[in-house]
């Protein structure tokens, strides 16, 4: 049994190239290329065809064949492509095979476990063609998968499964027996009328035929299995590594076996599924392989390129060693340790963002060396695309070799879109996330499209929700205020194609519906939908990079849907969006909007895309538990006692793979840096347990490792040499471009921020409301202030009508002020009651009002202009003042309508808020229409909530002299403050005195308070 093994410490292919061409170098040219040479995963094939012409230096070479045989390991197995499988019945489609058994798993009812919504059901069929796909890779028994009969294979492994001693098993567990023998044989059957094979059953039928072949006929040509069974391996792929390994000319390398200790360590680490040779000693055993007699590989003597020191191999195996194997641990001995830690580092990091800013200048310091290769090493998704947006700073293209998910491209993002829009019932924002896609344009011009849809934003979708569907939308669209035809016109335009191009979509409710039919009007829509007038929409949908793979996966989902039971279409775009998961697409989201191709020298790899690579400097990420390594979970059909009974492998067993990952990329180049960062996602994280056992044997040897300073330089990367807080701003326009006109309620804010005034009436910019906001956050001022002036311009000036014909009144105006605002049902349904409570308040208030102090005339929302005459020119003041009363006397009451907090008594008296007292004055000097001069005796407040408390009366002043008083003093600081800030050249400062809040705050941000703020309480 020939039996070779590549030492960790050096970079495997370049040794297995070497080896192969030194065999084979008396051999006439044509030698090699009828050689074979299986591989784990076609990334190591590509990069030993690079080693292969590396060794070969000028010479001409013709290749061997080399094939990536993923299949030989338990997790991610591919069809092989040999030609024993031509006998085979075809396997079944994976999509196919999950929608078939999502109509059966949809059975089990939820208070025994089952789903309670399609996509559940249909990733638990996931989880069940796993379950299906493990039972037949694991299965031992040749002369039951020789047969190739699903039904019969499917009755022996339930038979099995049954035996499984019920009693000790939990009810549920029970149930769930139960409940796999009826799929798994329904299963079976569809299976065999369809004369298909499961997958997992035809991958070992596969790997058995191909044993057979070679078995019957060996060739006559060198086979070379190497590198596999590092992330484990199954029956029947230990069948065929045994024959290759008995050829005359076959050979079997494994990678990174400690020869010196294996006949002290060895029968400990088959034991301890954690360990990274557990799978290696455990396919040894398998093939009644004597692991002593493993050889070393020929050729590796001649590799000088990327060595590391050996002693590192060395130091992490033994940190890494079973509990029954830890002698070195007691044996203090730090100089024979010491050679390890050369370019060994470990990097903490802050968070995770932290540690992608940190990685990315570890690869571009790497590429200084000329001629240097570095890569990242991860299983961590999200890392990984963080690295490469960090490294696009520095000018490099690297995207993740993992893929980009399916459903996250731009057209699966698009097609998701719709989906959702249209089961939200087009509510604002899932329909401006999919109408904003750079996709969507529904037969319109891309520019027109954009257009219309932003008035459409800005007149209908902001504020509260409109009603729901496209119908609601173009009610609103239609009863919305202050909107020209033209305007108008181009959003029922855009409504009118969007309904065009979602015709047969456009609704997502009512009875179940074929999966199938769902999905095709979903596509047709979406095509549609992307149509432009030079494009169709399907040649715009597909044509990105994952077009391909997108419409292949889409169109293999139509036949698969047609399995599928009716569903609710209001589960349709969860139910879409699961059948996108677990599809990987090219990632070129760091290229995107670029030219450039990715670097040639800088790679972000999975576990799986990295094994047998090598390189000068690697950096092996997001080292945390739960990240590297994953929780162990045994899945949802078998409990762990039920897997171990059975015979399937322990959970525990992929630890053992993703710890062999970690060592071996550990050794796979000269600098090497372990990373990992203290919080991800806001939480704290545990270290890797192999980092921690590192530390504490290093820790034993008065040894540590070496901190990277990578950390440090991503810290300093953003942070100035010397940090100059951004200024309070202070624009200071010329007096000629200053307003000549303000507001009794702009007073307040020129006062306490005269930044928020400049913003506001000098550059002109407004708030946006909210999209689908709050209707309890709406400022619902001007429904109440509508309400209230109708109610007292119906009561009139005669006397009090009574109770019943006010109440009446109030249902009347409460009602035309809500109308007022469009039709938006949850604001009406929202303040509808509130407003009854209020009218309660007012009408008390009023019979009251009217007969106590005998009320000549009330004037309601009347408009006044005063001209303020100054040395400097003249002032407009405007005011539009609430409600004014013409008592018997002739004399005046000033009230104003609050729906928030009103001001205190003292605020009026020392200016802080001005805007009564300007009324007052505005009023004694006659200028409001309708409202004869007199003097004002009364300054109130209403605060209206509608709330447990409907409203409260808060009178500020009652004394017609300090009102008087009062108003002139008013006037006189208003006369200072436009001298400095309208008619004057006094800056527009940003919030001058801190004991003065103003409204809202909606300037904050473009006055950046919290930079100048902060650095002027440090200051201080």
């Amino acid at each position: 049994m020939r039996l070779f093994d590549i030492p960790a410490h050096l970079p495997f292919l370049d040794c297995l190239a070497a080896g192969i061409l030194q065999d084979l170098r008396d051999a006439p040219p044509e030698a090699l290329a009828r050689a074979t040479i299986l591989l784990p995963t076609r990334r190591s094939a590509r990069a030993l065809r690079d080693a292969f012409l590396r060794e070969a230096r000028e010479n001409a070479l013709l290749l061997p064949r080399m094939r990536a045989l993923a299949g030989l390991s338990t997790e991610d197995a591919d069809e092989l492509a040999l030609p024993a499988l031509l006998d085979l019945p075809p396997a079944v489609e994976p999509l196919t095979r999950q929608a078939v058994l999502t109509g059966f798993v949809i059975r089990l009812p939820p208070r025994h476990g089952g789903p309670t919504t399609p996509e559940q059901a249909w990733q638990l069929a996931g989880e069940l063609a796993r379950l299906f796909d493990e039972v037949a890779l694991e299965e031992k028994d040749s002369d039951l998968l020789q047969a190739a009969d699903p039904l019969r294979f499917a009755e022996a492994w339930l038979a099995r499964l049954e035996a499984l001693v019920p009693q000790e098993q939990a009810v549920h567990w029970q149930i769930t027996t139960t409940f796999l023998r009826g799929v798994a044989s329904q299963w079976a059957g569809w299976l065999t009328e369809r004369n298909l094979l499961d997958i997992g059953l035809r991958r070992v039928l596969a790997l058995r035929a191909q044993a057979e072949a070679w078995r019957a006929d060996p060739p006559a040509d060198p086979v070379i299995a190497a590198g596999i069974g590092i992330g484990g391996t199954i029956p029947a792929a230990v069948d065929l590594l045994r024959i290759v390994a008995d050829l005359p000319q076959g050979a079997v390398v494994l990678h990174g076996l400690d020869r010196a200790a294996l006949g002290r360590v060895w029968p400990h680490v088959e034991s301890a599924p954690t360990h990274p040779f557990a799978s290696q000693a455990r396919l040894l055993t398998a093939m009644d392989a004597d692991a002593a007699r493993i050889r070393p590989w020929p050729g590796c003597a001649a590799i000088a390129a990327r060595r590391v020191p050996e002693a590192r191999a060395r130091l992490i195996e033994v940190a890494l060693r079973p509990p029954e194997a830890l002698e070195e641990w007691t044996q203090p001995a730090p100089e024979a340790w010491r050679d390890g830690l050369q370019g060994l580092s470990v990097l903490h990091a802050p968070d995770g963002q932290a540690e992608a800013v940190a990685i990315a200048l570890l690869l571009r310091e790497a590429l200084e060396t000329p001629g240097s290769r570095a890569a990242l090493v991860t299983p961590d998704r999200d890392l990984a695309r963080r690295v490469s947006a960090e490294l696009t700073r520095h000018g490099i293209l690297a995207d993740d070799s993992a893929g980009e998910p399916l459903g996250t491209t731009p057209t699966g993002a698009f097609l998701r879109l719709v989906a959702r829009m249209v089961a939200e019932d087009f509510a604002p924002v899932p329909l401006l996330a999919a109408l904003k896609h750079p996709l969507a344009a529904a037969g319109m011009d891309r520019a027109e499209w954009l257009s219309a849809l932003r008035l459409l934003e800005r007149r209908v979708l902001r504020g509260p929700r409109p009603p729901a569907g496209l119908a609601g939308l173009r009610a609103a669209a239609e009863a919305s205020p202050a909107q020209d035809a033209a305007v108008q016109a181009r959003i029922v335009a855009l409504l009118d194609a969007l309904s065009s191009a979602l015709d047969g979509f456009a609704r997502l409710s009512g009875a179940a519906r074929p999966a199938a039919d769902l999905l095709q009007a979903h596509l047709a829509a979406a095509e549609a939908l992307a149509a432009t007038p030079e494009q169709p929409g399907g040649i715009r949908l597909y044509a990105a990079e994952e077009g391909e793979l997108l419409a292949t996966h889409l169109a293999d989902l139509a036949v698969a849907m047609a399995e599928l039971p009716a569903v609710d279409p209001r589960a349709w775009p969860a139910l879409f969006d699961a059948t996108l998961e677990g599809v990987a697409a090219r990632s070129r989201r760091s290229a995107r909007g670029r030219d450039a191709a990715a670097h040639p020298r800088v790679e972000i790899l999975g576990l799986l895309e990295a094994r047998l690579l090598a390189f000068d400097r690697v950096v092996l990420g997001a080292l945390d538990e739960t990240v590297w390594p994953l929780a162990t979970d045994p899945g949802p059909w078998m409990s762990r006692p039920m897997r171990k009974q059975f015979g399937l492998p322990e959970p525990e067993a992929r630890i053992g793979r993703v710890c062999a990952d970690f060592f071996l990329s550990a050794c796979a180049a000269p600098d090497a840096v372990l990373s990992r960062a203290a919080r991800r996602g806001g939480a704290p994280t545990v270290p890797a347990r192999w980092l921690t056992r590192i530390g504490t044997f290093l820790s034993g040897q008065g040894l540590r490792l070496a901190e990277s300073e990578a950390a440090h330089w991503a810290a300093a990367l953003d942070r100035p040499d010397v940090v100059r807080p951004v200024e309070r701003p202070r624009p200071a326009p010329p007096a000629a471009l200053r307003p000549r006109e303000i507001s009794v309620t702009e007073v307040s804010d020129l006062l306490a921020d005269p930044y928020a005034f400049y913003a506001k009436r000098m550059l002109r910019l407004r708030r946006l409301d909210d999209l689908d906001a709050d209707v309890g956050a709406i400022d619902y001022g001007q429904i109440v202030h509508g309400a209230l002036a109708r109610f007292i311009r119906g009561l009139g000036a005669g006397a009090w009508p009574g109770d019943d014909a006010a109440r009446a009144i109030w249902q009347q105006a409460a009602a035309e002020a809500l109308e007022d605002q469009g039709p938006r049902p949850g604001l009406a349904a929202f303040w509808r009651p509130r407003l009854a409570r209020i009218g309660a308040f007012v009408i008390e208030q009023e019979a009251a009002r009217r007969a106590d102090s005998g009320i000549a005339a009330s004037a309601v929302e009347c408009e006044g202009l005063h001209v303020l005459k100054r040395p400097r020119g003249e002032i407009m003041l405007r005011a539009r003042a609430d409600r004014i009363d013409r008592f018997a006397n002739g004399q005046l009451a000033v009230l104003d309508y609050k729906t928030g907090e009103p001001p205190k008594p003292a605020s009026l008296r020392n200016g802080d808020a001005p805007q009564l007292p300007l009324e007052a004055a505005m009023a004694e000097a006659g200028v409001f229409s309708g409202v004869k001069a007199a003097p004002v005796r009364e300054l109130t407040y209403w605060k209206l909530t509608g709330g447990q408390e409907p409203g409260t009366v808060k009178p500020m002043e009652t004394e017609a002299q300090e009102i008087a008083d009062l108003a002139e003093d008013s006037l006189r600081r208003l006369g200072d403050l436009v001298d400095k800030f309208l008619l004057g050249e006094a800056p527009f400062t940003a919030r001058p005195h801190p004991l003065r809040a103003p409204r809202g705050g909606d300037y904050d941000h473009l006055s950046r308070i919290a930079e100048w703020a902060a650095a002027e309480d440090d200051g201080e």
